[in-house]
């Protein structure tokens, strides 16, 4: 089979819409060929590219000017941490504002009145507002699932929004589906996290029946200031998680050596916590040593 005729520079190695194409001269037959996909109709893009980003930027080539990415899709591109199952859902989800709601094998369309507060990310791309996107999944979210998404807002070591905008949103949204979950959730949000797993591992020490710890906070101590990932400030308890990069670079490994070294010269308990460390041994973990530093239960 003939190798396709190139395309003009122009158009290659990026999304672009049919109508562009067709303007230019291209005849169909061309944009039929093997090389080009069609992810939404009246786009074509480099077959080699495939989901995620490039998704969005095919979208965006046929993107009127009332939509926006929103729910998962802006989530992803805001770096809102999402749950592992929603991994499979490689939709777009586009939000018109002030118009009927987008439609496509490959769409996930809603329509809006509200004011939509947008932003625009790498590429140009339009999305709803860090702030907005949160509240618009709280139809798509649990209340747990919602609060680290919500803690990545007003999280570390970049926050999203602030926890006063964030109050002043829940409160404009009764009415809306997932309005419950929004405000329990809400409940639970604190400032300070790094992570998902830092929230997971807050929801389930709490639920333990536990004090609440704090967040990546400071810990002086003789010789220089720390921070620690949850900590009990007044037992000196302190749980550290450790990613592979802790064990795997040398010099990593040295400067937590010393850094652990340092805190027990404080008198820091210190529990080193891992991803395959359940919410339960940790919990239980951490009730056996504030209670070895005298906590009254």
């Amino acid at each position: 089979m003939p190798q396709p005729r190139e395309l003009p520079p122009e158009l290659r190695d990026r999304a672009f819409a049919v109508a562009d194409a067709v303007g230019r001269g291209i005849l169909a037959d061309r944009l039929r060929r093997t090389d080009l996909a069609a992810p939404f109709h009246g786009v074509r893009r480099p077959a080699q590219q495939a989901g995620g980003y490039s998704d969005c930027i095919a979208y965006a080539t046929r993107m009127p000017a009332n939509h926006v990415f929103s729910h998962v899709t802006a989530a992803r591109l805001l770096g809102i941490p999402l749950p592992a199952r929603l991994s499979h859902d490689t939709r777009v989800h586009v939000t018109a504002v002030d118009g009927r709601a987008p439609r496509g094998i490959r769409v996930a369309g809603y329509a809006t009145r509200r004011e939509t507060l947008v932003e625009r990310v790498s590429g140009g791309l339009r999305v709803t507002s860090a702030l907005r996107t949160w509240t618009d999944l709280a139809s798509q979210l649990s209340v747990d699932e919602l609060v680290e998404a919500g803690d990545r807002l007003i999280g570390q070591p970049r926050s999203l929004t602030t926890h006063a905008a964030m109050s002043e949103a829940v409160g404009a949204s009764a009415g809306l589906r997932g309005y419950r979950t929004l405000v329990r959730a809400f409940e639970l949000v604190r400032p300070g996290s790094r992570s998902p797993r830092e929230t997971r591992a807050r929801l389930a020490l709490v639920r333990a029946g536990l004090p609440e710890p704090e967040l990546n906070a400071e810990i002086v101590l003789r010789r220089r200031t720390v921070h620690g990932d949850l900590l009990y400030r007044r037992w000196r308890v302190l749980i550290e998680y450790e990613g592979d990069q802790h064990r795997a670079d040398p010099w990593q490994w040295a400067h937590d050596l010393e850094r652990y070294n340092d805190l027990a010269e404080a008198g820091w308990l210190v529990i080193r916590a891992s991803k395959t460390m359940t919410d339960g041994d940790l919990a239980a973990r951490a009730a056996r040593a504030l209670r070895s530093r005298g906590w009254p239960e």
